[in-house]
């Protein structure tokens, strides 16, 4: 059940409405976490600005959705774990793939690396240590992607946090058990 008014985008107006039509342009519906979010439309814009600047990074989106699958396995996040299921599959992700980002893991060497750094982030809370950046930069991760991983990687936490704590109906299919 849902800690907090879910805000209908049918009966909103002002900047709330503003934003919750942008989400529904993007989707083509307004997900129940934007619909949690919207109560205060400074942190659905903040959202929305995170997520827009990220886009337009040098990550990509696939490895962008792969990193937060990453995270919100990490941080044991229902919601979001269904939801990038979801929406990675519709960027392309393949069933390994999204399984494979739920435990770290990649085909691609490069990205593996990412996704273990995202992991490790969410275990040592930030404190990553010298030779797990070294590491990391040995199998090809430039700084700048090791800034926007770090960034996709808070972007996770927003909305997982959110969910975890507010507890919005999944709207998604659910994720698969992982084994």
């Amino acid at each position: 059940m849902t800690r907090v008014q879910l805000i209908q985008r049918e009966t909103s107006t002002g900047k709330t409405r503003e934003l919750l039509d942008v989400v529904h342009g993007a989707f083509g519906v307004v997900p129940n976490v934007a619909k949690v979010l919207a109560n205060s439309p400074a942190a659905l814009n903040g959202f929305l600005q995170l997520s827009g600047a990220l886009g337009g990074g040098v990550l990509g989106v696939k490895l962008q959705d792969q990193i937060k699958l990453t995270t919100s396995e990490a941080n044991t996040c229902d919601y979001c774990k269904a939801a990038l299921c979801a929406i990675g599959s519709g960027h392309g992700l393949s069933a390994a793939d999204l399984l494979g980002a739920r435990k770290a893991e990649s085909v691609d060497p490069k990205a593996e690396a990412i996704l273990k750094l995202a992991k490790l982030l969410v275990e040592e809370k930030g404190h990553v240590s010298a030779a797990a950046i070294q590491a990391v930069k040995a199998a090809g991760v430039s700084d700048e992607e090791i800034v926007e991983t770090i960034a996709t990687v808070v972007l996770g936490f927003y909305t997982n946090y959110i969910n975890n704590a507010l507890k919005p109906e999944i709207d998604f299919a659910l994720a698969p058990t992982l084994n």
